[in-house]
């Protein structure tokens, strides 16, 4: 699988985005409150954080008046509707491997999001974000990873009723992916409760780094 096939599936999404919840792919599975939660473990009032797939704001939305600044990056005008009008609040639609900011941020915060790169479109963009990481920045990865193994997804979803492609790398080659590139002191966290997980072959987890 690569992302332009993961592309196709969110571009028809997106046709459809009528709220806030829409890119919720399965019942019941919004957890962003325990997400923004551990966002703000590692950001506070000076902080200035790049959220790469934000999709509807469903993070951002959380956080935004408990930070100083949050610059969000997803393809999709039909998702980014939904994330609120702020002053400190920037919103650009363009692809992941096409952002070019302007500066360097405290985080880098990937959410749900890096399942829908291969492991070679992955390395490429932690190495490309990472220079744009202040001295003592971090990265937060929050996914579902392979336990034992790579678990790929590519087809037709019974679930999704459309064509799907995923790959959740196994856990600790993402780590190692991460440490290769240069990424310092790479945690796991394991991020939800166990009611959450509805795989066997995966799991939920938060990968935070440093540079």
């Amino acid at each position: 699988m690569n992302n332009q096939e993961s592309l196709a599936f969110f571009q028809q999404l997106a046709y459809n985005a009528n709220d806030i919840q829409c890119v919720k792919l399965a019942n019941k599975s919004d957890f962003t409150d325990i997400d923004a939660d551990f966002i703000l473990n590692y950001a506070d009032k000076n902080s200035e954080i790049l959220d790469l797939g934000s999709g509807t704001g469903l993070i951002v939305n959380k956080i935004y008046d408990k930070i100083k600044r949050i610059d969000c990056v997803d393809a999709y005008k039909e998702f980014t509707k939904f994330i609120i009008k702020s002053p400190n609040v920037n919103v650009y639609n363009v692809l992941l491997k096409d952002f070019k900011p302007d500066k360097k941020y405290d985080l880098i915060s990937i959410f749900g999001t890096m399942h829908f790169f291969n492991e070679r479109e992955a390395q490429e963009l932690y190495k490309y974000y990472f220079k744009y990481l202040k001295h003592d920045g971090k990265i937060i990865i929050k996914n579902q990873f392979g336990i034992e193994q790579d678990v790929t997804v590519e087809g037709y979803s019974q679930e999704q009723k459309t064509e799907y492609y995923a790959q959740y790398r196994q856990i600790n080659k993402e780590v190692s992916i991460l440490s290769n590139i240069g990424y310092k002191n790479i945690e796991i966290f394991d991020i939800y409760p166990p009611e959450c997980n509805r795989w066997q072959n995966t799991h939920f987890y938060a990968i935070v780094g440093g540079v």
